[in-house]
């Protein structure tokens, strides 16, 4: 009996040791589990960001493409302005070319009438005039050919001159100035209010013969 007892109490023991390592198994299991479940709830959240990174990034690479687009559209309309500011600019040189050619056309077709109707004044023996730029804004009128004196003559404003008026002394300019008398080959000198004094054109009238166009050459 003693002997059987010895042989139930030593396998009860072995069943309590088999026991306890059996719950300590459990535990250790139970711990990995609880540390998977979190593994995963960990590489979930981490699933869920990275998707929201990818999202992002398609909506960036989206709007990346339409600012290219808008780019490229811009850049487009920015080369069509440039050629048209060149193509008006080049319409523009050329008028400004033909305005210039046409006034020096006219400037030369000026200066020849004028010569040509002092040289057929001075045939007829009528009076022949001459101005000539002085000091700022002053011009000097000279008479030659025809009578001694010319007791009076006018200085008119030509209209296109840029001529703003005519004065003699402090008087304010006028349109119109009365200078005489004047004998033959004599001068007489006077202010003239321009802002251009290449293009001053004067009309000189001593009655009774008809007036006379004269530009002030430098």
């Amino acid at each position: 009996m003693i002997a059987i007892s010895v042989i139930a109490a030593v396998v009860a023991m072995c069943a309590m040791a088999v026991a306890l390592w059996q719950a300590r198994e459990a535990k250790h299991a139970q711990t990995a589990a609880q540390e998977a479940q979190n593994a995963a709830s960990r590489a979930q959240e981490e699933a869920q960001a990275a998707r929201k990174a990818v999202e992002q990034a398609t909506a960036s690479a989206f709007q990346a493409k339409n600012a290219a687009e808008e780019a490229k559209k811009a850049a487009v309309k920015a080369e069509e302005a440039v050629g048209k500011a060149a193509e008006e600019a080049a319409a523009s040189r050329m008028l400004a070319d033909e305005a210039q050619f046409t006034a020096q056309q006219a400037t030369a077709q000026i200066n020849e009438i004028t010569e040509l109707i002092a040289v057929e004044r001075s045939k007829r023996g009528m009076p022949t005039f001459a101005i000539t730029p002085g000091a700022p804004d002053e011009f000097r009128l000279s008479y030659f050919g025809g009578p001694a004196v010319i007791q009076q003559l006018t200085v008119s404003v030509v209209p296109g001159s840029r001529v703003l008026g005519l004065s003699q002394y402090d008087e304010p300019p006028a349109e119109h100035l009365e200078l005489g008398p004047l004998h033959n080959g004599s001068a007489i000198t006077f202010r003239a209010a321009t802002g251009q004094r290449s293009s001053a054109v004067f009309q000189v009238r001593a009655e009774p013969w008809e007036p006379v166009v004269v530009r002030a050459d430098q």
